[in-house]
């Protein structure tokens, strides 16, 4: 176990999802010692911990490395942080849970990745941002120097903060996403082939690297056309039409005000 502000030389992982893979991994081929990997999914957990050279364990409790990473769902992340003893060095990996929320362990840390993660895609350190925020400066200063070592960028922000952040994330992210979804399933109801779309969908984020979101908007909503507007709305029912409704809405009214 770690003295506060020591070096950070193992790291465990409880967790077996996509962002403890993700971290695991990273970790792992950077040269730090993973001593355990726990999990209720035993099937997943016992691929994670072969995958990075680890012990599995079947109690997170049996855990033992200078920090302990707890990458579950934010649900249960209180719950398991609060399990371990006090002079652990306990971090989670939840976006938009509070660390003032598990002052039952002392020495604790927010270790956020900034990052989709994706079983069948690998990422580099420099693509996963990190926001940090611990629980004392001692601890702070052992995760910087943990970042450090393997090369990731971060940052040190609050609670407050990372949770706007976590929203601002949702957003580029999670409804980006599912808009996607509901084009490829118009797409499909229309017997239209999705591979006709896909550079369109290539060339929209390729041109976000060069405009801003404002600059690079274009379509019926930008120019008021309400024509187009009503027609594709008489194509659509329930939450698809629902949906469309509110953000050419949204589209027109930011654009008016410019």
């Amino acid at each position: 176990m770690i003295t506060i502000c020591s070096e950070i030389i193992s790291v465990a992982f409880v967790g077996s999802g996509k962002v403890a893979n993700g971290l695991a991994e990273i970790f792992h081929s950077n040269d730090i010692h993973i001593t355990g990997i726990s999990s209720r999914n035993i099937e997943t957990g016992k691929v994670l911990a072969a995958k990075v050279e680890a012990p599995f364990f079947d109690s997170a409790l049996d855990l033992n490395a200078d920090l302990i990473i707890v990458a579950v769902a934010d649900q249960f992340v209180t719950d398991v942080v609060n399990s371990f003893s006090n002079s652990q060095l306990v971090a989670f990996t939840a976006g938009s849970v509070s660390l003032e929320d598990l002052k039952e362990v002392e020495n604790r840390a927010v270790f956020y990745p900034l990052q989709t993660f994706t079983e069948e895609r690998s990422l580099t350190v420099k693509q996963i941002p990190i926001l940090l925020e611990a629980s004392s400066n001692e601890v702070g200063e052992s995760l910087l120097q943990l970042c450090t070592r393997i090369g990731f960028n971060f940052q040190f922000c609050d609670s407050n903060k990372r949770k706007k952040i976590h929203l601002s994330a949702v957003f580029l992210n999670n409804f980006v996403n599912h808009l996607v979804y509901l084009a490829q399933n118009e797409a499909s109801k229309n017997q239209v082939d999705w591979a006709i779309f896909e550079p369109l969908l290539e060339e929209t984020f390729e041109k976000l690297k060069l405009l801003s979101p404002f600059e690079a908007q274009t379509g019926p909503a930008k120019r008021h056309d309400q024509l187009i507007i009503n027609e594709h709305l008489e194509l659509l029912d329930g939450r698809k039409k629902e949906i469309y409704k509110i953000l050419s809405e949204s589209i027109t009214e930011i654009h008016s005000k410019k």
